[in-house]
């Protein structure tokens, strides 16, 4: 019985270390499934000095766990052209990797776009967009990286 034993926890050690090998050798990959809202109204008479993106919701796509580091942003006109940016700020919010089937979601929370940029440069009537770039990081190397790209818009109202 004790031999039975001793090589079921044989195997069972095999099977956890060929599994943590095979999740050491990938690289983060994080998906945005959810921003709300996606957009932002502002005028000449706003008083509000940041757009609020109440909640991001990111899920892992693969086993490995990482974390938010940072977001990066860059405001750009109709056409395309950058106007100010790009702007930094530090993070720090854990994303689990997937376990099985299932991926764990983790929920970022009022997050504030300065909107004085727009207001000194984009025309009233006219719309912009600003560039989120999320920088997730691996928790195990520390040095591999992931980022998720995504668009939130912004309309001037006319005066």
């Amino acid at each position: 019985m004790k031999k039975i034993l001793v090589l079921l926890c044989v195997i069972a050690l095999y099977l956890a270390c060929d599994y943590a090998t095979d999740n050491t050798s990938l690289y983060p990959d994080v998906e945005l499934v959810s921003m709300n809202p996606m957009g932002w109204y502002t005028g000449g008479t706003d008083t509000t000095v940041s757009a609020s993106i109440d909640e991001t919701i990111f899920v892992a796509e693969n086993s490995v766990d990482c974390y938010l580091s940072k977001l990066i942003w860059t405001y750009h006109h109709e056409d395309g052209s950058t106007f100010a940016g790009p702007e930094e700020i530090s993070l720090y919010m854990k994303v689990p990797g997937k376990t099985g089937s299932d991926a764990d979601s983790a929920k970022l929370e009022n997050i504030q776009i300065p909107l004085l940029p727009v207001w000194q440069n984009v025309q009233p009537g006219s719309q912009c967009r600003v560039q989120l770039n999320y920088v997730f990081v691996d928790e195990y190397w520390g040095s591999r990286y992931d980022t998720v790209v995504a668009w939130f818009g912004i309309y001037m109202w006319p005066q």
